[in-house]
């Protein structure tokens, strides 16, 4: 089976699939739209380059776990999205009580997400075809997720200062003056984490494999 025609098979189905629920009396249509449009734009360009770039099966289901928080976001706006009242009926507990938190943190939550998700994917893309490995393709992969995240908090500010949105639904201030900073805050540390994970992990492999393969 060839991982990258399947992967992209089932990235443009469920992308399909995400948009009929999400779309599906969605709580601010307009809203809905203008945050679908970075979806679509990147589900052509995963079609456009599938032939041309390889992701592991680790890595889809990662890209298609990001997809799904985003579109939850989308259904329902970001300063919406009912995650508090959703665990209460599940375990019974008050999130945001517990916590301290006097906002709806779902959008930090998603750029977290950005974060743990997508480093990956990124660093096996810079990785093939950048010829880069180790800290460079990680360094590389990370500054990948810094950059995309400004450029997506400079769209929101975009569209707070040009088209009227102000604190809007999309924007997702929330009255925090400090909302962008901090949303590139988590994203930049949930890559940290992951990425460095990923190193830890791998150089445990190898010490495995060379204990294995140093005669006693």
């Amino acid at each position: 089976m060839n991982t990258r025609t399947t992967g992209v098979g089932y990235l443009h189905c469920i992308v399909l699939l995400a948009l009929i629920v999400s779309g599906w009396q969605p709580v601010d249509r307009q809203t809905w739209l203008i945050e679908n449009i970075l979806v679509l734009v990147g589900a052509v360009a995963v079609w456009t380059t599938r032939k041309q770039f390889y992701w592991s099966r680790r890595s889809w289901i990662m890209v298609i776990g990001f997809l799904c928080l985003h579109e939850v976001g989308t259904h329902f706006t970001y300063p919406e999205v009912p995650y508090n009242s959703a665990v209460y009926l599940i375990s019974g507990m008050d999130v945001n009580a517990a916590f301290g938190w006097e906002r709806n943190q779902y959008d930090r939550f998603v750029h977290l997400a950005y974060g743990l998700l997508l480093s990956l994917p990124l660093r096996e893309i810079v990785s093939e075809k950048c010829h880069l490995k180790g800290a460079w393709a990680s360094l590389i992969a990370w500054s990948l997720v810094l950059s995309t995240s400004m450029l997506y908090e400079l769209m929101e500010w975009a569209g707070a200062a040009y088209a009227g949105g102000g604190d809007s639904a999309f924007v997702g201030a929330q009255g925090d003056v400090w909302d962008a900073q901090k949303d590139m805050a988590v994203a930049a540390a949930g890559s940290l984490v992951v990425l460095i994970c990923r190193g830890h992990a791998l150089r445990d492999k190898v010490s495995a494999l060379r204990g294995r393969l140093t005669p006693n």
